[in-house]
């Protein structure tokens, strides 16, 4: 079974250029931009790996990945911030993040990144 990667990105063009090489690499994608709607997918038990934007307009992804990581039912599930701030280990730190990737990002450290967690699932 093809592991599912939650991306959760505002911007159209970088959602879609996640999700074509999650795809190319043999990943189930959901795009989502809503974080309400995000949040009643991971509570239907069918994502493996987070792709977390922090700039999101509403909800933060820092908000967002505190909600993930203090909830008993996700917590286990890997988020991987991916932003162009320049406190991400920090943010990391202080949400609970797995993981974060720098924006602008190379596309083979982007999927050395997702493999790295997505092994880590059952």
């Amino acid at each position: 079974m093809r592991k599912k990667v939650l991306v959760i990105e505002d911007e159209p063009v970088i959602a879609e250029m996640m999700s074509i090489l999650l795809e190319i690499d043999g990943y189930s994608v959901i795009s989502l931009a809503d974080t309400g709607i995000a949040r009643r997918k991971l509570h239907e038990k069918e994502v493996d790996l987070v792709m977390l934007d922090l700039g999101l307009k509403g909800e933060s992804g820092q908000s967002m990945c505190a909600y993930i990581k203090g909830n008993e039912d996700l917590k286990d599930i890997p988020v991987i911030l991916v932003s162009a701030n320049s406190d991400l280990e920090q943010i990391k730190n202080e949400c609970g993040a797995d993981d974060y990737i720098s924006k602008p990002f190379d596309m083979e450290h982007f999927m050395e990144k997702v493999r790295s967690y997505s092994q880590l699932v059952n």
